[in-house]
């Protein structure tokens, strides 16, 4: 014979009930605000990362300012003046100090009796230190008989020099030399060729 627990069959108390359901209301007018602003948080979330890749998208360069055939002027520290030509211009969107140059040329001393110039396949200006890079079939005369030919060449048109640090080769009218780089001064009247130098002279 067994005997059964008449209150344990009848589940717990009314008292104990409205604790758990006061507690489960507690915990859900917690829960239910956290879980609303998690989901604006992650909605948010997501609209920001869209804008910002659909402004990635659009920031690209078919939005930058081309100029075609643009002509600067300008004079070095001796007064002397310069032109710096291209093909196309565009300034660099990450830094407008830059100007972006295709197929560059640049005549120094213009108004002087032996004008010297160079050209390249493009070109880097920065107007801050107006320090003129170029590269790619570099090539120079100054109108003195002289060229030469290398692959990179820096002209700092404010002192009208121009440095070459990568291997040239250049004819004059005493000859033809090499090198593994040069420094041009003077309007071209003095360079210095720098690293196994070559030179072959003309017999008079």
């Amino acid at each position: 014979m067994s005997i059964t627990n008449p209150t344990a069959a009848l589940g717990p108390p009314p008292r104990a009930k409205a604790r758990q359901h006061s507690r489960l209301v507690k915990i859900l007018r917690w829960a239910l605000p956290m879980g609303m602003v998690a989901v604006l948080g992650i909605l948010a979330g997501l609209i920001g990362q869209h804008s910002i890749n659909r402004r990635a998208q659009t920031h690209e360069p078919a939005n930058q300012i081309v100029m075609t055939n643009p002509h600067f002027f300008g004079r070095d520290s001796q007064g002397r003046a310069f032109m710096l030509s291209a093909r196309e211009a565009a300034r660099d969107p990450q830094d407008f100090q830059k100007v972006l140059l295709k197929f560059p040329h640049i005549t120094q001393d213009v108004d002087g009796a032996n004008p010297s110039t160079l050209t390249a396949d493009s070109g880097v200006y920065r107007e801050d230190t107006r320090i003129l890079t170029l590269k790619g079939h570099v090539h120079a005369d100054n109108s003195k008989d002289s060229a030469f030919a290398t692959e990179e060449a820096i002209v700092n048109t404010r002192t009208g020099s121009v440095t070459g640090p990568q291997a040239i080769q250049g004819q004059t009218n005493v000859g033809n030399v090499k090198s593994g780089s040069f420094d041009v001064y003077d309007k071209g009247d003095r360079v210095i060729y720098k690293g196994g130098v070559h030179a072959r002279l003309n017999q008079h």
